[in-house]
């Protein structure tokens, strides 16, 4: 039996934090240089973050989603635009996870509306490089739904409030 992760804090050790740290640089070189913009999505215009911050924050999640999960975190260095982001994460059960982050502890689950993706699921991970918790899944087809598109940051994107996220086992229940 799947036990529960809502609420588990993930703190990354000394050696996972470089490797985050390198990661994150060659990600955002090659993006930068691909000609990938950094989409930042914030509640709070005015706490923009500069983009390497956001690429490491982006990462570190990442990191310490599969560290809970106990998978392999993606360490390739293709472009991640729209078209070529194949997700974050496969977990056990073989469904593919796009990892979102955000610093702020009433933050909700969002997607652009944009972002052409194939992920099963989304996970919402909070905090802030090295330590970050887990909030909970929500699958794709609950999240990219017409009436959950709001407005965040001067731009339209869909919004699911943390309430909603529900465990693997939740999702695999009614599934």
């Amino acid at each position: 039996m799947v036990e529960n992760k809502i609420g588990t804090e993930v703190s990354l050790n000394e050696i996972e934090q470089r490797l985050c740290v390198h990661v994150a640089k060659v990600r955002y070189a090659a993006n930068r240089d691909g000609g990938v913009k950094n989409a930042l999505n914030s509640a709070n215009t005015f706490d923009v973050m500069p983009t390497f911050e956001v690429d490491l924050e982006g990462y570190g999640a990442e990191v310490a989603f599969c560290k809970l999960f106990n998978v392999y975190p993606d360490f390739s260095f293709h472009l991640r635009d729209s078209e070529r982001d194949f997700g974050d994460a496969r977990l056990a059960c073989g469904r593919v996870v796009d990892v979102k982050s955000t610093k702020y502890k009433t933050g909700r689950l969002l997607a652009p509306l944009w972002k052409n993706d194939a992920h099963d699921l989304y996970a919402l991970m909070i905090g802030v490089f090295p330590t970050y918790k887990f909030v909970g899944f929500m699958k794709r087809e609950d999240l990219r739904r017409e009436e959950r598109i709001g407005f965040i940051n001067g731009g339209k994107a869909f919004l699911a409030p943390q309430e909603e996220l529900k465990e693997l086992k939740q999702l695999e229940e009614i599934t």
